[in-house]
């Protein structure tokens, strides 16, 4: 496995991950509605190069507001590597 910055990797690959997942990448939540292939973000990648695992976020006023946390493989820890390596990402752009 290997994590990658969203801002690292092809839009057009996150977005075709959002349409598979959720038949969109635009996602409505009640602070807005977010194109989620442009947010900031990391990525799982499998040893193929395939997303397992996506995490964006948007930063408002000093808060880190989670938009999407998905996780393609259950119980295997990617949805909480994610949340860790935003956290450290975060953390050392302050």
């Amino acid at each position: 496995m290997e994590i990658v910055s969203t801002q690292a990797l092809n839009k057009q690959k996150i977005e075709d991950f959002f349409i598979k997942q959720w038949g969109s990448p635009r996602m409505v939540l009640s602070t807005g509605t977010y194109d989620c292939h442009t947010l900031d973000g990391f990525t799982i990648l499998d040893g193929n190069g395939e997303i397992i695992g996506l995490f964006t976020y948007i930063i408002e006023k000093d808060e880190c507001e989670i938009i999407s946390l998905d996780s393609i493989q259950e119980n295997k820890g990617i949805g909480s590597t994610l949340i860790r390596e935003t956290k450290r990402y975060l953390k050392t752009k302050d």
